[in-house]
């Protein structure tokens, strides 16, 4: 039996630890969408959803140590059955544009069924799963899902451009270089500049200039039930659509004029996302809105003025807006390169 004598040793217990509470915690959660749908809902959509785009931009490194299907991914690894195939960074970039189309595609079905059906939103839970669990049985580590088709990777790349601290990596005991360049060790990583070929400028496009609009979008459309969710299909993808065309023409115009500040501008776009998100997420969130109640965790209406969730939104805007564009870069990476593993 192994002895753990140094702080790593018992640093890497720890986050194994953690590690498995949160998969076992997703598991629990996945279960309760089946069992008790409406409680489901509540937890996963109006509890867990909302805090992650925040985490995404103040600790990346953190939620990639955690992600349920992230460890999902890689238990092929653990048990001794680890993917062989290495992606090209050719084949890469074309998995990073597919996740970017899932998210897109994922994000207004919510408003069709996800919302409301917690089944529904389980079944997709199972199916990413299965999919995770796929990649890492015929890929190597976390190349072709959390480097690759995973639709919260590219959210990682969008907002977690300058992390407030290194993380240990607690999924790679060594590294084969499965990701080239690998976006957990990378330093002060500038997203989607690294790579200009056709498809990294089409993922650019679809989602640091769509997704402030598609977001924008999203929030003025209302949920459906049952099968009227199916006769609103094209309201439930056309307002966000259009609105995240227009973000990308914008996006595109300001691209021209500041060539030399691309990585800028892609963080204030960043900024203009996540902080259109909690504009709209937070007053929703604590029961605001008397006819959303699909979107409320708990209803604060009656104990608190609308103006402090709106004071409190308005300070996140400008906590985004200073994290972004203002506070200086530590140029550091998401986590730290474990020893590269010789051959």
């Amino acid at each position: 039996m192994k002895e753990y004598k140094t702080a790593s040793d018992y640093a890497w217990i720890y986050w194994r630890a953690v590690q498995v509470i949160c998969w076992l915690a997703g598991f629990v959660l996945l279960v309760t969408l089946f069992v008790k749908p409406a409680l489901g809902i509540t937890l996963f959509w109006n509890g867990l959803i909302p805090v992650a785009p925040f985490l995404l931009v103040v600790a990346t490194g953190l939620w990639r140590n955690i992600c349920p299907l992230g460890t999902t991914s890689l238990l092929p690894d653990r048990f001794g059955a680890p993917g062989k195939l290495k992606l090209t960074p050719k084949d890469q970039s074309r998995l990073q544009l597919a996740g970017v189309v899932l998210l897109l595609l994922i994000i207004p079905l919510r408003h069709v069924i996800f919302n409301t059906d917690g089944r529904a939103t389980g079944m997709i839970l199972i199916l990413l799963g299965a999919v995770a669990f796929s990649t890492g049985l015929f890929f190597e580590r976390k190349s072709a899902w959390c480097a690759g088709i995973c639709p919260v990777h590219p959210v990682e790349k969008l907002y977690g451009s300058k992390p407030a601290a290194k993380m240990m990596n607690v999924h790679c005991v060594n590294c084969i270089r499965c990701s080239v360049p690998c976006p957990d060790s990378t330093q002060n990583t500038k997203p989607f500049l690294q790579d200009e070929s056709v498809v990294a400028r089409i993922t650019e496009f679809l989602l640091v200039g769509a997704f402030p609009g598609y977001i924008w979008g999203w929030f003025h459309t209302p949920d459906y039930t049952g099968q009227e969710g199916w006769q609103h299909f094209a309201q439930v993808y056309g307002l966000p659509v259009m609105a995240g065309a227009v973000t990308t023409f914008l996006y595109f115009v300001l691209r021209f004029f500041f060539t030399g500040k691309r990585t800028m501008l892609i963080r204030f776009f960043a900024a203009m996302a996540v902080s259109c998100y909690y504009w709209f997420r937070l007053p929703l969130l604590f029961g605001y809105d008397p006819a959303d109640t699909h979107s409320r965790l708990i209803d604060l209406s009656e104990m608190i003025p609308h103006w402090i969730i709106t004071a409190i939104s308005s300070s996140l805007i400008l906590f985004f807006m200073w994290w972004f564009l203002i506070r200086e870069s530590k140029n550091i990476s998401w986590s730290s390169r474990p020893v590269l593993q010789s051959k």
